[in-house]
């Protein structure tokens, strides 16, 4: 019995067509507007928060009104990358200075 070859530019087709289908579905079903939704209520709080302490002649801070969200997206990967990227960049610059004393030592004697 022959087993059949899938076909990989079916599978990616088929893979991108659920992902297709469940932003659609996040989206319609109101996801993101529950999120925007939140965020504007955090916000119209730290508005009557600020008015309040204007209103009583609070000492006032941007800080304490603006909610920050920091997320660290970095990973093994994105680490390596950047060790990678310095390690290259380190080479390259000793390289050319090297190579530019190298050439000047040339012309110069």
């Amino acid at each position: 019995m022959k087993k059949k070859k899938k076909n990989p530019v079916l599978i990616i087709i088929i893979i991108l067509f659920g992902v297709y289908i469940a932003l659609f579905t996040a989206f319609k079903g109101g996801y993101y507007e529950y999120k925007n939704y939140n965020k504007m209520v955090l916000t119209e709080e730290a508005m009557k928060k600020f008015e309040n302490d204007v209103k009583e002649g609070k000492d006032l801070s941007v800080g304490e009104y603006l909610e920050t969200e920091y997320k660290d997206y970095s990973n093994n990967m994105s680490k390596l990358g950047m060790k990678t990227g310095e390690y290259t960049e380190k080479l390259v610059t000793e390289g050319l200075g090297n190579f530019i004393k190298v050439i000047s030592k040339l012309f110069t004697n």
